[in-house]
């Protein structure tokens, strides 16, 4: 079978007019998967290898022009267009080969037990610190942070600096790169990844270190220790490692690729003597599957690569199309065998010799658990998060673009806060009926100050979000295995055939699932849940890609692809007869793409002609116990919720105030930033849902056009600059790309007033906006610290 690609929707006018525009290689307009369903969800997964976030789109706009890819002589608009169809282009890239990898089922397993960490936390907030309820009467105190003085977790990282065989470091000339330096020592990238002092920036600044980042974001309890080596050799050009298909993708061409770059990286570091013992202190993935994760497993388990030159990411320099794309994946590779002799390589990270401490930062957060905040396929104009989060845009904040991160969402700090544990967040958790019209006040210290005597977060819970999905086929209910990537959800009971000849199972399902890569499954155990056989009909399949996971390939038989309406089954159990079995319903997907699923109703099994079990979901008792799967009355419940957070241009957020855009600095503007969370979607493709996503921020100020000279209207992370609610007035924007466009919007006076029952939508730029369900909740802001450091806030309705 062919080798997959995992496709996306994109705009098909806006690909036709850019290719117009390109010149050079001939580009193929993005594609749709025919017949695709609208509830089908595609999230990357963090083991894919292309991260779309560290796209440098001003360097690699002038870079594509300066290589004769893009006219030069085309309008802005045309421009922006023919940029988004490389990117596509670009993104066309496969998954991993997962029937390659050894560890997919181990990797997927430890994935699941993390998100039921950060589930089983969320279901259950604990409280914070935290100044108290009632009506403030006075501007408040600036933050008072208390120095930290406990246990610190550390992870210990490798970092390997590399050079092609054609191409040396320090081969960037003056004005390729933002972040140019004459020398790319191994000491730039300690005192950048581990500088307790931050480092020198190329102007003698002094910049944050990743180290210093995590520290601050985590109030002390999280950071990074480790050294780098170099400059290793690998043994093939650049072209070799980093020549793109012209059919799409990048870094593909074989024999050679990513994947084997980081096999030559291993090669050299085994050369050069690095004790990769040293770094393998941890069994991220429980590969042993024994529970405990401070283990060694045979690793190395946090590897950062360093090419040189530039990344593709900003034009690639000198090697344009030939440079690698920065990314994190994973890929296997010991060639003594795993645990036997030093550690062997797997997780890694590859950035560029002019990288910055942003795209670090991010795509460690990667190497963590976190996914990517921003609109991973470029479906739009951008999701509404833009700079207020380093797993968006705020990784490449800053006047020297990437190095002044800023903060994470209060969502990636939860989870952080659920799986590694510290001082992330002191949140204070309000259900929606707990609100009353009298109102409570709360103080919010800054968000990048977790040790002040404040909340910095509060989370609103609302009621569940009810989304119509399937109607059973009778009665009210029936039973669904859900959807999303990586899961393995059953539903099971016992069935007794003692003294029974013959019998049979039948029920109703409805499916629309990955066509052989997700499966749903009718298993039988003999051995009480010890081993499982899949059932086979004549609507069952077994021709599954070979690509596909080793859990799923291992289980076929199975329904999978569509099953146009509901339809009736039978599958013979006379081979069961006289035996006491367990039978179950499964549903198992892998990364990358999911549809609807698989849902059953009305199951009975007949023996010798009597009926032993009948379940349709409307019995008071269940039949089955779930694991995973429910009884389902039509409707999706998910959860949804606001974060709140007060967000100051202090500390690691200082590049709020400093994002580089042209000739000109950008500002997002102090204040409380409300975020909302809405569990039913898994990605932010506001391109294909406009004001829609698992993560968004609502916009304070919506009441007037932002427009660019050129008469096009700004896209969303310009949109949200004044996103924050607030008593101060806006700064304002007024940007200069010279020679190009500008785009100049006045100060407007500050929101302190969000009410739900207002429309956040956008109606100029649908994407920025946000889709809210109007409860009654009202959050006003009435103060703040002079230091902007601390506001007041009261929750009321």
């Amino acid at each position: 079978m062919a080798k997959r690609k995992k496709k996306v929707a994109a705009g098909v006018a806006t690909a036709m007019m850019a290719s117009t525009l390109l010149t050079g290689n001939v580009f193929a307009a993005p594609q749709t998967d025919a017949g695709a369903a609208s509830a089908a969800l595609v999230q990357a997964d963090t083991h894919g290898d292309i991260d779309m976030n560290i796209v440098n789109e001003d360097k690699l706009l002038e870079s594509l022009i300066n290589q004769g890819i893009i006219n030069q002589d085309a309008t802005d608009a045309e421009k922006q267009a023919a940029l988004q169809s490389y990117i596509q282009l670009k993104s066309k890239t496969d998954y991993d080969v997962k029937g390659n990898d050894p560890f997919a089922a181990q990797v997927k397993a430890q994935n699941a037990a993390t998100q039921s960490k950060f589930k089983g936390f969320n279901n259950g907030l604990l409280n914070g610190n935290g100044n108290k309820n009632g009506h403030y009467k006075k501007q408040p105190d600036p933050v008072q942070e208390t120095a930290y003085t406990g246990p610190v977790q550390t992870k210990k990282v490798l970092v390997l600096a590399v050079e092609f065989a054609d191409f040396e470091h320090n081969q960037i000339k003056p004005g390729e790169s933002d972040n140019y330096y004459s020398d790319y020592t191994l000491q730039h990238y300690e005192d950048m990844i581990f500088g307790k002092n931050g480092l020198t920036g190329p102007h003698g600044e002094n910049l944050v270190s990743q180290r210093q980042f995590y520290l601050q974001q985590s109030g002390g309890t999280f950071t990074v220790d480790g050294k780098a080596y170099g400059w290793l050799k690998v043994p093939h050009t650049a072209a070799y490692y980093g020549a793109d298909n012209p059919k799409g993708g990048h870094d593909n061409v074989t024999p050679g690729g990513s994947k084997q770059f980081v096999k030559d990286v291993y090669d050299a570091a085994l050369a050069a003597g690095i004790p990769l013992q040293d770094y393998d202190q941890e069994d991220p993935h429980d590969l042993d599957g024994d529970g405990n994760t401070h283990e060694p497993d045979g690793l190395v388990d946090n590897l950062m690569l360093i090419h040189s030159g530039m990344g593709q990411e900003a034009g690639g320099g000198k090697l344009g199309n030939n440079a690698i794309w920065s990314h994190r994946s994973a890929v296997f590779y010991d060639p003594d065998g795993l645990g036997k002799g030093l550690p062997g390589f797997y997780d890694y990270m590859v950035m560029p010799e002019d990288g910055a401490t942003g795209v670090f930062s991010h795509e460690f957060g990667h190497n963590l658990g976190l996914p990517d905040e921003y609109d991973t396929v470029y479906s739009g104009t951008g999701e509404a998060i833009g700079y207020w989060s380093i797993m968006a845009s705020g990784s490449w904040a800053g006047d020297i673009p990437g190095a002044e991160p800023t903060g994470f969402s209060p969502w990636a700090k939860q989870f952080f806060q659920a799986t590694l544990g510290g001082n992330w967040m002191s949140q204070k958790v309000v259900n929606w009926n707990d609100i009353s019209t009298k109102g409570s006040q709360f103080l919010l210290d800054q968000a990048n100050s977790p040790n002040g005597q404040n909340y910095t977060q509060l989370r609103v819970n609302l009621p569940q979000k009810k989304t119509p999905m399937l109607a059973p086929l009778s009665g009210a209910h029936d039973f669904w295995g859900g959807n999303g990537d990586k899961i393995d959800r059953n539903m099971v009971t016992a069935v007794d055939l003692t003294g029974k000849a013959q019998a049979s199972l039948n029920f109703d399902t409805w499916y629309n699932i990955e066509e052989a890569w997700d499966y749903g499954f009718v298993q039988v155990s003999t051995d009480n849940g010890a081993s499982w056989k899949s059932l086979a009909n004549a609507n069952t399949r077994s021709d599954i890609d070979p690509q596909s996971y080793p859990n799923i390939i291992s289980s076929v038989p199975g329904f999978t692809g569509k099953s146009n309406g509901w339809q009736n089954q039978t599958f013979d159990l006379s081979p069961y007869a006289g035996k006491k079995i367990q039978l179950r319903f499964r549903y198992a997907t892998d990364a990358g793409t999911n549809y609807d699923g698989f849902f059953v109703d009305n199951i009975k099994v007949t023996a010798d002609g009597k009926t032993v079990l009948n379940e349709d979901g409307e019995q008071a008792t269940d039949a089955f116990t779930y694991n995973g799967f429910t009884k389902n009355d039509g409707n999706k419940y998910t959860d949804h919720y606001y974060l709140m957070e007060w967000r100051n241009q202090a500390g690691v957020d200082q590049g709020l105030a400093h994002l580089r855009r042209g000739a000109s600095l950008m500002s997002y503007d102090p204040g409380l930033v409300v975020w909302y969370v809405d569990d039913s979607y898994t990605d932010n493709w506001t391109g294909t849902h406009p004001g829609k996503g698992f993560l968004g921020v609502v916009d304070a100020h919506l009441g007037q056009n932002m427009v660019w000279s050129t008469g096009a209207t700004a896209s969303t992370r310009y949109q949200i600059a004044d996103a924050a609610f607030g008593l101060a007035p806006t700064s304002g924007l007024n940007l200069n790309y010279p020679g190009v466009q500008t785009l100049t919007y006045p100060s407007l006076p500050g929101e302190s007033l969000f009410d739900d029952s207002k429309s956040f939508a956008n109606p100029f730029m649908p994407d920025a906006g946000r889709d809210l369900t109007s409860y009654g909740l009202k959050v006003r802001v009435n103060g703040a610290a002079g230091n902007k450091s601390v506001g007041a806030v009261v929750l009321y309705k």
